[in-house]
């Protein structure tokens, strides 16, 4: 049997460009694990109708900090920095994304 090996340096990497209001260019690597367990969060936050507003924007915000902190910039996002966004603009950025660049990855057979 021949001698095989797998190079984790060698994957091609697919990544999302993001500007950020204030003119920042990242560009941000696919999620970590951790990540989507913090989307599946705030999808179930979303889903309850008793859930407090300022808990779904903090839920998003951290959300889209991790996001954005995950890229090949070395730029590091805090929810903080995320204040001036409103939730039209962070749920348009997290559906984006998950569901269009997380997506057509994990639905391309190659």
């Amino acid at each position: 049997m021949a001698n095989l090996s797998f190079d984790f340096n060698k994957i091609k990497r697919t990544f999302f460009n993001v500007t950020l209001k204030d003119g920042t260019a990242l560009q941000v690597k696919m999620p970590k694990k951790k990540t989507f367990g913090k989307v599946k969060a705030l999808r179930t936050l979303q889903e309850d109708e008793n859930a407090d507003i300022d808990d779904v924007m903090d839920t998003m915000a951290g959300v889209m900090a991790d996001c954005l902190s995950n890229n090949l910039n070395g730029v590091k996002v805090e929810p903080e920095q995320l204040e001036n966004y409103d939730i039209e603009e962070m749920t348009a950025f997290i559906e984006e994304y998950y569901e269009k660049f997380v997506g057509e990855i994990q639905n391309n057979p190659n």
